[in-house]
């Protein structure tokens, strides 16, 4: 059986062996349990407990000795559907907050300039706060956009890009000269212009250019992404795009 399937359901790897162990021996005392389960008895109690808690387990009293057993399948759809509705309560609560957190943060006496972020979820999360705070019609500039980048993470980029164009934001790309393949994808989406870098300027680097930041993408075994937070940089770096556009190729 598949063990993974259990650990979506947020089970430890002990608890997924001891209620497995369960559901096929038995009502059963300790001992059975954690030979079926090959868990040490020392922890048996303790996710016993938890398994009951979330009621997977049960347990009966004869002779004074407790035999424990797994609860009917279908409480794995119950436990279940209390998760969701606990997610749910949780998300509810959280975006109650969120406009507190909002006025705190725009209030912070310290203004965050430069922040780093590794691999790809921190990059995925900073390049989707930074996309999100631009108004429609306000332009994306991206510098350098390398051949392995789109290799590595195309599925992402095409949801990005999806994103963004329903925002309404435009977006002028210079690609490497090497991702002609990727860059005609990009040429027959809206709002987006494409141009390529001369042959001899290859990097599997590149620079995103929003209003009021900069942010640096080293695409390394782990991706790490550096972001500026000032305006006046971005200004300068979009003369800086400006001029690497009016030599670059179609």
């Amino acid at each position: 059986m598949d063990e993974k399937l259990f650990e979506k359901l947020g089970l430890t790897k002990g608890e997924i062996k001891v209620y497995l162990a369960l559901n096929k021996v038995g009502q059963s005392t300790i001992t059975p349990i954690a030979k079926e389960s090959k868990v040490s008895k020392s922890k048996i109690y303790d996710i016993l407990a938890k398994l009951i808690e979330k009621g997977l387990v049960g347990y009966v009293i004869k002779s004074k000795t407790k035999y424990f057993m797994a609860n009917d399948p279908h409480m794995i759809l119950e436990y279940l559907e209390k998760q969701e509705k606990d997610i749910e309560q949780t998300k509810e609560e959280i975006n109650k907050i969120i406009p507190e957190l909002l006025l705190q943060k725009s209030l912070e006496k310290t203004k965050r300039l430069a922040e780093v972020y590794e691999g790809f979820q921190g990059l995925k999360a900073i390049r989707a706060e930074l996309i999100s705070s631009m108004k429609a019609g306000e332009e994306f500039l991206v510098l350098g956009a390398p051949k392995v980048a789109n290799e590595k993470l195309e599925a992402w980029f095409l949801e990005f890009h999806k994103n963004r164009i329903k925002k309404k934001i435009t977006m002028k790309i210079i690609y490497n000269a090497n991702v002609r393949e990727y860059g005609k994808i990009r040429a027959g989406m809206k709002l987006t212009d494409v141009k390529y870098l001369p042959n001899d300027l290859v990097s599997p680097n590149w620079i995103d250019i929003f209003p009021d930041a900069i942010l640096f993408v080293m695409l390394a075994e782990n991706p790490i992404a550096f972001v500026v937070r000032d305006k006046a940089l971005a200004e300068s770096f979009k003369a800086y795009f400006k001029m690497m556009w009016n030599n670059s190729s179609v």
